[in-house]
Parts: C-alpha cells; sequence; structure tokens
C-alpha cells in the first residue's frame, strides 16, 4: 500500500501546528490537499488535528460538502468510532481498517504524533511537505533516536509564489 505522510512545514523545518494561532495555511495548500484528498479517498489524522480541521472548514457538513467521499481515520486511544469518522488505536490499526475496505493509497494528514507513529513503525512509503516561508516553533518529525529513513526526491512544484512543494519517495 502507498503511505503518504502529508505535512506542511516551516523553513527551518519545523511542522506548522494546525492550533498555532500565528500560523494559517494558504489558499493554494488547502486547494491542493483537498485534491489529493478526493483524489486518494482518505485522510488519517490525530484527534487535535481532525478536530482543527472540522472547526477551520466550519463542520463536518461543510467538510462532507468538499470531501462527500472521503474516509476520515482518527488515531485516538480514547475516543469511539462515530458514523463522521474511523477510530483506530495504532499506526498499525489503521493501515489494516483500510486495507479490509480495499484502499490501496493511504494519506497520512496530521499531527505530529500520528506522523511519527507511523514513521516510527516504518509505514509510510511517500512523503510531501508543503514548505511555507516562515521560520518558528513546531512540531518534530522522526524523535526516535534509531529512526533513518532516507528518500528521494521524486518532484517538486511552486503551490503560489510562497509555498515550495516537495515529493519524496522512500529508498
Amino acid at each position: 500500500m502507498k503511505i503518504t505522510l502529508y505535512a506542511n512545514v516551516s523553513a527551518n523545518g519545523k511542522l506548522l501546528l494546525s492550533e498555532n494561532p500565528g500560523h494559517q495555511v494558504p489558499p493554494a495548500i488547502i486547494g491542493q490537499s483537498l485534491q489529493h484528498i478526493n483524489r486518494v479517498g482518505n485522510l488519517v489524522m490525530g484527534r487535535k488535528s481532525f478536530e482543527n480541521f472540522v472547526s477551520a472548514f466550519g463542520g463536518i457538513d461543510a467538510i462532507r460538502a468538499v470531501l462527500p467521499d472521503a474516509v476520515f481515520v482518527w488515531l485516538s486511544t480514547t475516543l469511539e468510532t462515530t458514523p463522521a469518522y474511523n477510530v483506530v488505536s495504532s499506526a498499525e490499526a489503521a493501515v489494516r481498517y483500510l486495507e479490509e475496505k480495499g484502499v490501496d493509497e493511504m494519506l497520512i494528514g496530521g499531527g505530529t504524533e500520528t506522523y511519527n507513529a507511523f514513521l516510527e513503525k516504518d509505514l509510510i512509503t511517500d512523503v510531501v511537505f508543503n514548505v511555507l516561508p516562515t521560520i518558528t516553533v513546531g512540531g518534530v518529525l522522526g524523535v526516535n533516536d534509531g529512526l533513518n529513513i532516507k528518500l528521494r526526491l521524486t518532484g517538486q512544484e511552486l503551490l503560489d509564489n510562497d509555498v515550495l512543494q516537495l515529493r519524496y519517495k522512500k529508498i
């Protein structure tokens, strides 16, 4: 299965956290992200990131309007599945759940703990970084001392005058 880690990062390599009031996602990234989610048909996020995602769009009904067929999976140990989203307790459980649904590609959309859960289990196959021209505090990818995942650049695209998208494949 293709598993893509999709993250917004600062120029100094920090994950841009959705709860940071100083960080606004540029429209170019929002449009690109929605296209990617619609194409893949699913989105895996942590609880807090998904709550911020839902809030930013004005509610789950507004998200369903632009992502009508997407399967949403929350990585959480405390929440229960609802009609709007499915809850799993680990990265491996997310992969199993989507494999059982016949999915051959997954999109991991944040946050830091969710990204690191997939990285620590060496489950990602691809990485997409949207690099924003800001230097800030933020989340850290790769907190396990033994982590060493090699990537090969497969593409780059200027999404607007300020945002560079970098695409990588795991070697």
